[in-house]
């Protein structure tokens, strides 16, 4: 049965926000997540305000985002529209051409072989140890192209402008919806935040946060690139005579900023975080692929909790203090988590986020999209943070 207006005003829908994890390929999985989650946007399950995410969950959240936004004498943005853009953008990062198919094979493979054991001492070296600022570096990717693989295959920014052509046209003054993206400056150590809001009015509007060793920038597609600029594999990204490289090492991804400083009106109810490193492992980690697996894990699960033990802070203290100005000032947010199968997590390790073959992906994305599913069938009917967030 259809509800009235007026039913609809005394059961408004919550507000949520979803925020995604890094993860390379394996980021993939979020890309099914979002898909379920747009559908059930679409049919007016809750009201999403917010994005937020970080490296390849930024290249995630950016075309969901980019798909609903309205954009000036264009498209005015809809839950279709973001499906489409999300999972057409993946296709396209997929490697698709013969000549990317063999480079992603002998990538993957030989960051595969980094991983296992040399027979002195257990020491291995990088055998992909070249660095993205030098001249091999640079003559290597520009005779890639001669070779049939496509420019946007290994440059962010061709990839992103090809991608979202009408960003410059966005209409931002009618946007609602506020993306998020983490980003890290490497001189100053500056976590940073580009923040769809401050592209506001002209993109003047100044951040709702300033401090020292934080930042908020306009959303820009150069700060996207950042955020997914990994040091061994990409030079650093230049923003205003600044550098920046990816979101792991400072925010993974931002929610601080979707609380902390704003009118209490635009803070979502739930949010929900598609994780994508594993918060636990099912044994001590022993050899050097298992090493470096977890490495990688902690620093994108770390910055990540202690933002969520700090809204979990501010919760208590809303309930302690429910009857004063800081309960009255402040709303509870119940948070949440969708992961992956732990069959999953469990078998896979850190060179596989280097995997960018149309099987894998969509693989993980086929995982994401069961997940979701079954996950929204339940909601709100689920677990909440801390408890879900491990096996």
């Amino acid at each position: 049965m259809v509800k009235s207006n007026q039913e609809k005003k005394s059961n408004p829908k919550l507000k949520v926000a979803v925020g995604c994890q890094g993860g390379g390929a394996h980021a993939a999985f979020g890309v099914g997540v979002l898909a379920e989650i747009l559908r059930a946007y679409e049919k007016e399950r809750f009201d999403l305000v917010g994005l937020s995410g970080t490296s390849a969950g930024a290249l995630c959240m950016l075309m969901t985002w980019y798909g609903l936004v309205p954009k000036r004498h264009g498209s005015g943005g809809s839950a279709q529209e973001a499906i489409d853009m999300l999972e057409g953008f993946w296709d396209n990062f997929a490697a698709s051409k013969p000549a990317e198919i063999l480079l992603n094979a002998f990538a993957f493979r030989t960051i595969a072989a980094e991983e296992t054991e040399l027979p002195i001492f257990g020491i291995n070296a990088p055998i992909l140890g070249l660095n993205p600022a030098g001249a091999l570096y640079r003559a290597m990717t520009a005779c890639l192209p001669s070779f049939g693989v496509r420019k946007q295959y290994f440059d962010f920014r061709v990839m992103l402008d090809e991608a979202c052509p009408q960003f410059g046209v966005i209409d931002w003054d009618k946007v609602k919806m506020r993306l998020l993206v983490g980003a890290s400056e490497v001189l100053n150590g500056i976590e940073t935040v580009f923040d769809s809001d401050c592209n506001k009015g002209g993109g003047h509007r100044k951040p709702r946060i300033s401090h020292r060793w934080r930042q908020q920038l306009p959303l820009s597609l150069e700060g996207v690139a950042a955020s997914g600029t990994l040091p061994t594999l990409r030079e650093a990204e230049r923003i205003g005579g600044n550098y920046y490289w990816d979101g792991l090492y400072s925010q993974n991804p931002p929610v601080r900023e979707l609380i902390a400083g704003v009118d209490q009106k635009e803070v979502p109810d739930e949010l929900w975080i598609i994780r994508i490193n594993p918060q636990q492992w099912p044994a001590e980690p022993k050899n050097n692929g298992e090493i470096q697996d977890r490495q990688n894990e902690l620093m994108g699960n770390l910055s990540l909790n202690k933002e969520l033990d700090f809204i979990l802070t501010v919760n208590a203290w809303n309930e302690l203090y429910k009857y004063e100005k800081f309960g009255k000032d402040h709303k509870h947010v119940t948070m949440r988590t969708i992961k992956m199968e732990k069959t999953t997590a469990d078998e896979m390790r850190y060179s596989s986020k280097f995997n960018r073959s149309h099987e894998f992906m969509n693989q993980l994305r086929g995982e994401g999209k069961r997940v979701a599913k079954a996950w929204l069938e339940k909601w709100p009917n689920v677990p909440c943070y801390p408890e879900d967030a491990g096996y």
